[in-house]
């Protein structure tokens, strides 16, 4: 299956993940709709000026009106769906408007996919988060059985998803993914936007947990292109989750250790042991992914000095303005 000059509608194309997968489809040729309800002028959308080959629509995806009529204008072939509120502290802090946008605006895109007949093929993003708590690595057929807002509503999310291709047979293939971090990322709570900041700012890095927590660590370039490379067998795959994930299974300290190695920087830091409904440890077994023919191409040792100058860039123009 080619997706190479395919009609493409992307949910959430602005955000973080969005924006890397946008443009990676762009270099593909692809006609690409995007659908967000907010632009930072900071994202890497903004600034490498993604708007300019595109066609951005600020809709709400909880508005089914506005929704279906954008489906129904632009006919799109394939969906990769991300829109989503992403941050575990704001879905503690309101836990409806996390439900209302991560579960009922799933069924919004899903519905409106529904009433197109072009459709071959749809990604819908869950999590890592999805499993819940569990002392042992993640197998696409663990429970979904998340206990907190945000891991409950990609539980949700995940199950509505398998719902509209068993009862619909939507195309539709599931993705989890780990600690995604990169180029765009502008939430300075993550571990890697926050050691990159505190080094540049020369501040004190904070670390909201007790620094054990283990994850995996996925570039942001791996996860757009593990997108691409679904998207590309889902004829065979139509149905089906896949972890996305990386060799990087690490603490939180770790990750700092490690990132004073590679940066050839101190970092100097201060643990809070703050933070609430975390799951301690989280590790996705990508055997399935990697018996289908991918793997992530990076680590934190080729992918964070990147990162870094893209923070660097970043935070300098700010402070010059």
């Amino acid at each position: 299956m080619q997706i190479n000059k395919s009609n493409i509608l992307i949910t959430g194309g602005c955000g973080f993940i969005g924006g890397s997968v946008v443009k990676q489809l762009i270099k593909r040729g692809a006609s690409v709709t995007v659908i967000d309800i907010n632009l930072n002028p900071d994202s890497l959308f903004a600034r490498e000026r993604l708007d300019k080959t595109t066609n951005l629509k600020m809709i709400d995806i909880r508005d089914r009106v506005k929704i279906l009529s954008i489906f129904k204008k632009y006919k799109p072939e394939y969906v990769i769906h991300l829109a989503a509120e992403p941050i575990v502290e704001k879905a503690y802090k309101d836990p409806y408007s996390t439900f209302d946008i991560n579960i009922m605006g799933t069924v919004s895109i899903l519905e409106a996919a529904r009433s197109c007949p072009n459709i071959k093929g749809i990604i819908v993003a869950s999590s890592d988060k999805a499993y819940g708590k569990t002392k042992t690595s993640y197998i696409e057929d663990s429970p979904l059985r998340g206990d907190h807002p945000y891991d409950v509503s990609k539980s949700c999310e995940d199950l509505i998803a398998q719902t509209y291709f068993k009862t619909y047979n939507l195309p539709i293939v599931i993705t989890r993914c780990g600690n995604v971090y990169g180029e765009g990322d502008l939430n300075f709570n993550r571990i890697i936007p926050g050691i990159c900041k505190a080094i540049i700012e020369k501040e004190v890095l904070e670390l909201r947990s007790d620094g054990t927590f283990v994850r995996d660590y996925v570039y942001v370039k791996d996860i757009a292109d593990g997108y691409l490379y679904l998207l590309q067998n889902l004829k065979k795959i139509k149905g089906e989750a896949f972890n996305l994930s990386s060799k990087d299974t690490l603490s939180v300290l770790k990750v700092v250790q490690n990132a004073e190695k590679i940066l050839k920087m101190k970092i100097n830091y201060k643990i809070l042991n703050s933070s609430k409904n975390e799951i301690p440890f989280q590790h996705l077994n990508d055997t399935k992914i990697k018996r289908l023919g991918w793997q992530a191409k990076n680590n934190l040792k080729t992918s964070l000095k990147n990162t870094f100058i893209w923070y660097q860039n970043l935070l300098e123009e700010k402070q010059i303005q």
